[in-house]
């Protein structure tokens, strides 16, 4: 399991999965989101207090629902789009 978000300035934990460098416009959360594998399959959930969304394929996330990922699917926290792979 990683999370995904930016840096917290305050605290100066930073998530697995940094975006702090490529979000000019701190559309990302400090906690925005967690990405894990759970019986061979990949998840993305959105973490609790997001205020700019987590999207695979363009379908938000509800909070705290899990949504399967695989290979080559578009995941965007806030404004910055990544493509997914499992390798």
């Amino acid at each position: 399991e990683t999370t995904v978000g930016r840096k917290d300035p305050v605290t100066g934990i930073y998530p697995g999965i940094d975006l702090t460098p490529v979000d000019s416009q701190r559309s990302t959360s400090r906690r925005h989101a967690k990405i894990y594998r759970q019986g061979g399959r990949f998840y993305a959930a959105e973490g609790i207090g997001t205020m700019n969304g987590t999207f695979v394929n363009s379908n938000r996330l509800e909070t705290g629902v899990p949504a399967e990922i695989t290979d080559g699917d578009e995941v965007r926290f806030g404004v910055v789009a990544l493509t997914f792979h499992s390798s």
